[in-house]
């Protein structure tokens, strides 16, 4: 579809808007963290992973911890003793990265971050580290949103994600490419988490979230680290790598800077594509792609 930009935004935003968006839902608690594992995650498991993820395949040839069989019960408790090891949820973060193409994984991405099976993921391993949470052991977790692993951002957006303790959160601090940058605001309310956890107290306020602007970052790729530490003084952690894209200026404060009268764009499922679009006196081709984390379009591409 081509046309002008206004246009093109308007019939994209009918197309993804108006069929509306399913709200997460949460794996129910009843469930065992290895009937989830059988009934939805073994398949994806079998496609994407066992070729290399096995004997004598790829990942074990360079020494990787996480290998798979044919069995689904076999399967479910090697993650079980990869993820929860040396404490419970103690990889989850690892887990999620490593399939999107994170984290040094040698396969690169084989699930896409906002997928229905990365969500098929992500609910299981909520649900296995979450099986004896209500047991004796000790829970300390936090998971980083956004940025998103392995995506490229712009402008300013959220630095979001949530973490919970049995004994409490003291304070989130935030590292940017490994040095220290403030703390991060949390309490923010979290039905979800709290389902995942009912038994912790605060996990229905363990949000956090800051405005965050990308652009003030230099092109190219970069890291953000959050550092969740509990009132007794334990640490964990949770890394996500992105690439950053941005104009010349870190903020544009002029509301005359940009103008879209002399643009044209195409528009091709998720991504819009804007031809000479002026911003401060120079014209830029950007490609914006949707982003169901953020609720909205981003610049990945500006040249």
């Amino acid at each position: 579809m081509t046309g002008n930009v206004q246009q093109c935004l308007a019939a994209t935003l009918v197309v993804l808007l108006g069929s509306g968006f399913p709200a997460l839902e949460g794996v129910a608690q009843a469930e065992t963290a290895e009937a989830f594992f059988v009934s939805e995650v073994d398949a994806i498991v079998q496609d994407k992973c066992v070729s290399c993820h096995r004997s004598g395949g790829q990942a074990a040839s360079s020494g990787a911890d996480l290998l798979f069989t044919s069995s689904a019960s076999s399967n479910h408790e090697a993650f079980d003793s990869y993820v929860n090891s040396p404490s419970r949820g103690a990889k989850e973060s690892r887990v999620l990265s490593k399939i999107t193409g994170g984290s040094g994984h040698g396969g690169g991405q084989v699930i896409p971050q906002g997928s229905t099976e990365y969500q098929v993921f992500s609910d299981y391993l909520s649900l296995l580290t979450a099986v004896e949470d209500t047991m004796a052991s000790a829970v300390h977790r936090v998971m980083l949103e956004e940025p998103i692993e392995g995506e490229i951002h712009s402008g300013v957006g959220n630095l979001r994600g949530w973490s919970l303790a049995t004994d409490g959160v003291s304070k989130i601090e935030v590292f940017v490419d490994g040095a220290y940058k403030y703390n991060a605001p949390s309490g923010g309310f979290r039905a979800d988490v709290a389902g995942a956890f009912p038994d912790i107290d605060g996990s229905d306020e363990s949000g956090f979230s800051l405005a965050f602007n990308y652009s003030e970052l230099p092109r190219g790729p970069h890291t953000i680290t959050v550092v969740s530490h509990t009132l007794l003084g334990a640490t964990t952690e949770a890394t996500a790598s992105f690439e950053v894209v941005r104009f010349n200026s870190p903020f544009i404060a002029d509301p005359n800077a940009v103008n879209l009268d002399s643009g044209t764009c195409e528009i091709a499922a998720d991504e819009i594509s804007i031809t000479d679009a002026l911003v401060e006196d120079a014209l830029y081709d950007l490609r914006l792609k949707w982003r169901t984390a953020e609720q909205g379009f981003e610049i990945i591409e500006a040249r």
